[in-house]
């Protein structure tokens, strides 16, 4: 498949359940991604499950979804979040076939499952926001994570999260950013003005199992300042790293406008 990077698009998916109330696993990005992937052509979704974007050895795919946003309780006991209604969630991506792809394939579906739940889709709402400055404002849809693989005493791995209060929290998502801006262009990332990404009230942590890993991630209100080129790749691909997994979706705190289309 050749790649093209085209305008940024977040894509909210509007869906509708077919009965209400409706319940979901309390850990459920899988079952979205699966939605996702469900939604996409054979040979986008092919390339960006088996294939992605190679760096450094490690498959970057490029991606990005939040939680379902909707009317919801959490019920500890059960695992699980009932809804009492429609319910949304945004896609985004650099890439241009695979926003054109998903859209595409979710209007011509009219309808998609998440684990044992189906809903009808009723509206694809196509926003493309741009970082045309040093600093902007941005509200994670879903965690932001990052880690580092660290060695005990007895020479056994294990994974450290950071929380957005942590200087290793900035350096590891400046990291991530230089690396999907380098796979995107092929040039090494701006340097001027320097890169800050700072947490705006108290970030919550959510802990979410993803097929069996525990992901520690943060969710606040977070200022980023820097290159607008870097701070474009956080709102086309997300912030910090797992976010095909659902992790790290931005949307800038300013509304952006959208076009809507329609089932």
């Amino acid at each position: 498949m050749v790649v093209e990077r085209g305008t940024c698009m977040h894509l909210t998916i509007h869906l509708r359940p077919y009965a209400t109330p409706f319940a979901i696993p309390i850990h459920y990005n899988y079952y979205l991604q699966a939605a996702i992937y469900e939604g996409l052509s054979k040979e986008v979704g092919g390339f960006f499950h088996d294939t992605g974007f190679e760096y450094e050895g490690r498959k970057l795919k490029l991606f990005t979804f939040s939680r379902l946003l909707g009317k919801s309780t959490l019920d500890r006991e059960k695992g699980e979040f009932s809804f009492s209604g429609d319910v949304t969630f945004i896609v985004s991506s650099p890439i241009k076939q695979f926003c054109s792809s998903l859209a595409t394939g979710f209007l011509k579906l009219g309808s998609v499952r998440i684990a044992s739940v189906p809903f009808s889709v009723t509206a694809v709402e196509v926003a493309e926001p741009q970082a045309t400055g040093t600093s902007l404002l941005v509200r994670a849809m879903s965690p932001v994570t990052v880690y580092s693989t660290m060695t005990k005493y007895d020479g056994s791995k294990y994974t450290c999260y950071f929380d957005p209060r942590e200087p290793e929290f900035q350096r590891l998502i400046l990291s991530n950013l230089a690396k999907k801006y380098q796979v995107l262009t092929q040039e090494e990332p701006p340097q001027t003005p320097p890169f800050r990404i700072v947490p705006k009230g108290v970030p919550k942590l959510s802990i979410v199992d993803y097929k069996g890993t525990v992901v520690k991630g943060y969710s606040c209100l977070f200022l980023l300042e820097g290159p607008p080129q870097l701070l474009q790749i956080a709102l086309d691909a997300g912030l910090g790293a797992k976010n095909s997994q659902g992790f790290g979706c931005i949307i800038p705190e300013q509304p952006v406008p959208a076009k809507t289309v329609h089932i």
